[in-house]
């Protein structure tokens, strides 16, 4: 028996959809937004570098 694609099964699985809690994001204060955390410490490493666009011959016979 076929049924139409628009209308639902009278047939239940049990399964029971279990409600999370919706996640939220403190919202950050407009000051904080336009002139940053005073608080933030910078843990990076080393200093950004933007990678080289080289094709794959003029890398692989570099030396």
């Amino acid at each position: 028996m076929c049924i139409p694609h628009g209308t639902t099964g009278t047939t239940s699985n049990g399964y029971m959809k279990k409600d999370k809690p919706k996640k939220s994001i403190k919202r950050v204060s407009k000051e904080k937004f336009e002139k940053g955390d005073p608080d933030f410490i910078d843990e990076r490493t080393k200093a950004y570098e933007p990678k080289k666009n080289e094709s794959f011959f003029s890398s692989f016979f570099e030396e």
